[in-house]
């Protein structure tokens, strides 16, 4: 346990422009007995020492929740993959709001967006948060500002992002936030519940995932404590992040994401097997570019990479978060750092642990 705990230990740093307070991590491996849970470092600049089941925002981890819920959806027959999005809604009101939600070459392409092309960041569909820089402008003028996926569609309308799509539907991959923000209203519409209501009874309650929540839709879990992720020097503790919903809303623990990436990736999430290969099939031109030029793979709400010799699945977060599993050595590592601005950091650790584990 000890070589993982220097390595995180060369991240802590408390001071510069991007601090990295505090680091989580637990890996996890039957076949070499290991079970880690480590803490390191404090909350924040009070020095309040963290502990290993301390909870955080899982930010972009919760789109493979997210893409959970549709498999199983689609499992029982309520939708298909294949089918366009718009067609699957019942809302006529809200067929209505999303009917221009994407123009290419001013084109309307609405409803041409399938619910894969959702799923495999194929739609088209801009970044509400990420590429209009008035969104985030408008969250630090108005930090306690509740959101739902129509306030958050008002302002993709306002700033004329529904005129400025990246390409048609399939052309190409471009990861965008608003895809998972659509597929989360696609789960209540279909289910007639609350997205948080659903990921209670189909992942939440059967995993018995204790320590999570979707944040600012349910009441906190428990009397664990959260830790908050920093953007730079700035805690974004008291930043409503309800705009996140099912594209990164939910609170957790490493311990937490450590069962449910098992059961995910092992099929214990669905009744077919083929729903899983579904779900990770990495063979088209899906791809993320990171800026070391690393090709990661994408699927249906599952990212792909390799380190070393070795193929992980999982996904990662904005706030230094990773879950990544591999099935050939039933070994998981689940981190997180905290700290927006430091990715590449969380990464450096993603790597470092792997390799220590693969060495010994």
């Amino acid at each position: 346990m000890k070589k993982y705990e220097n390595f995180a230990n060369l991240l802590i740093n408390t001071e510069g422009s991007a601090p990295i307070y505090n680091c989580l991590l637990t890996i996890n491996s039957a076949k070499k007995n290991i079970n880690y849970n480590i803490a390191l470092g404090q909350i924040d600049a009070t020095d309040k020492k963290i502990a290993s089941n301390y909870r955080f925002r899982t930010g972009s981890i919760t789109k493979t929740f997210t893409s959970t819920i549709i498999l199983q959806l689609m499992e029982e027959g309520l939708l298909k993959l294949e089918d366009p999005f718009l067609d699957s809604l019942q809302n006529v009101e809200t067929k209505k709001i999303l009917s221009e939600i994407l123009f290419f070459d001013t084109i309307n392409y609405s409803n041409k967006i399938t619910i894969k092309n959702l799923l495999q960041h194929k739609s088209g569909l801009r970044d509400y948060f990420s590429d209009d820089e008035r969104f985030f402008a408008n969250i630090k003028k108005y930090p306690n500002q509740e959101w739902d996926w129509k306030k958050v569609l008002e302002k993709y309308f306002e700033y004329g992002l529904n005129k400025k799509g990246v390409c048609k539907p399939s052309e190409s991959f471009y990861y965008s936030d608003t895809n998972y923000l659509l597929l989360a209203l696609l789960i209540e519409e279909l289910t007639n519940k609350t997205y948080s209501k659903v990921l209670e009874e189909r992942i939440l309650n059967p995993l018995s995932l204790n320590d999570t929540y979707l944040e600012f839709y349910q009441n906190k879990k428990g009397a664990t404590p959260v830790i908050f992720p920093y953007h730079g020097i700035y805690s974004l503790e008291n930043i409503n992040t309800s705009f996140d919903w099912g594209g990164g809303g939910l609170i957790s623990s490493t311990n937490d994401l450590n069962i449910f990436i098992r059961s995910l990736l092992t099929g214990k999430l669905f009744n077919d097997p083929k729903t899983l290969k579904q779900m990770i099939n990495f063979e088209d031109d899906s791809i993320i570019s990171t800026q070391k030029k690393e090709k990661i793979g994408y699927g249906m709400g599952l990212q792909q990479k390799k380190i070393g010799k070795h193929n992980f699945i999982g996904h990662n977060s904005a706030y230094g978060g990773m879950v990544f599993y591999n099935l050939e050595t039933d070994s998981s590592f689940i981190l997180n750092i905290n700290q927006v601005l430091a990715p590449h950091k969380a990464e450096w650790l993603l790597k470092k642990m792997v390799e220590a584990f693969f060495l010994y």
